[in-house]
């Protein structure tokens, strides 16, 4: 699996580190940041680009999901096997841990249902996605996947959810809310980050080891299209009104970015060091992308393409899943 390392098996106490005050008056979403390397989240007000918060968190951070009204942010542990459930203080506006909950074998991606009411957890090792009801923060259910699965995602209707399985090169296709499979389809090699679009029409596929983005059509469920990219991709964001796809290359440290609908290249970019999770912020504007060997999420405008800020964060940010709410 890219760059997890061996994941211990004790669980850890938890605490939480703040530093800085989080107002609820602040207009713009949070973005929640995953370290790999110091067991944190850093909490990114977007209004102004700054860490305002640090919060301990399980043994090796990796995927994040949050609410749509970020006030529920919920981090997969696989080192610790866990999931931290973080939620927002209604009196100060300030974020905490809320509760770990325990959570199989490899909890890696995670997605949220539209509603809030579900959230689906990629179990590596155990080959299911997991379901917690966040009400009561207790496993429902578990549906078997493909092997390995890693990243996930849910179209905004909340009708279905989709999830890559890295050692089957397939994509699961799963009916929501009872989990039955509606499809496995094939699609490149080591399939790793998973993104639907906005609306509900294409899934795009980060395939690792074949240095390509699948793109299934929803409709028939089949791959309608393979377009190269980097080295190693990871994960994917999109902008509809700007007509492009961008995708993270972890092993040339570039960013691909590729016409939505014919697939070609419109540039390359060199965001930083091993980049891993991205996303785009509700502004359509703004590209959150997180370089795990610069420590740093470094902003892009969408359109310019230009470099807008370099955020420091914490040790080996992965940011895997989305990360930003989007309100």
């Amino acid at each position: 699996m890219s760059r997890l390392k061996a994941w211990g098996l004790c669980p850890i106490a938890l605490s939480v580190l703040v530093a800085g005050f989080l107002s609820p008056a602040q207009a713009a979403p949070y973005a929640f940041i995953t370290n790999q390397g110091d067991n944190s989240l850093s909490i990114i007000d977007t209004a102004s680009d700054q860490v305002i918060a640090t919060l301990a968190v399980g043994r090796g951070p990796a995927g994040v999901a949050t609410s749509s009204d970020g006030r529920q942010i919920y981090v997969s542990n696989p080192e610790s096997r866990t999931i931290t459930a973080i939620m927002m203080d209604e009196q100060d506006g300030g974020f905490r841990v809320a509760d770990e909950i325990a959570a199989g074998s490899g909890p890696l991606g995670i997605a949220l249902a539209p509603d809030g009411k579900r959230l689906y957890v990629a179990d590596w090792y155990d080959h299911v996605v997991r379901v917690i009801d966040t009400g009561t923060l207790r496993s429902v259910a578990r549906f078997p996947v493909g092997r390995s699965p890693a990243g996930l995602d849910i179209d905004q209707a909340g009708k279905r959810l989709y999830v890559a399985n890295r050692d089957s090169d397939t994509v699961s296709v799963l009916a929501l809310p009872d989990g039955d499979m509606v499809a496995e389809i094939a699609v490149g090699e080591s399939p790793f980050g998973v993104t639907v679009d906005s609306a509900g029409e294409r899934v795009y596929v980060a395939n690792v080891r074949s240095h390509d983005v699948s793109v299934i059509d929803t409709h028939n469920l089949q791959v309608q299209a393979v377009w190269p990219v980097g080295q190693w991709p990871y994960a994917t964001a999109f902008s509809s009104s700007l007509g492009r796809l961008f995708v993270t290359n972890q092993h040339d440290n570039s960013l691909s970015v590729l016409d939505l609908e014919t697939g070609d290249l419109v540039a390359l970019l060199e965001p930083g060091e091993f980049p891993e999770g991205i996303f785009l912020h509700p502004d359509g504007r703004r590209l959150y992308v997180a370089t795990w060997f610069d420590d740093a999420v470094v902003v892009i405008d969408a359109q310019s393409l230009e470099t807008l800020s370099i955020i420091p964060v914490g040790a080996g940010p992965r940011a895997f899943g989305r990360f930003i709410a989007p309100r």
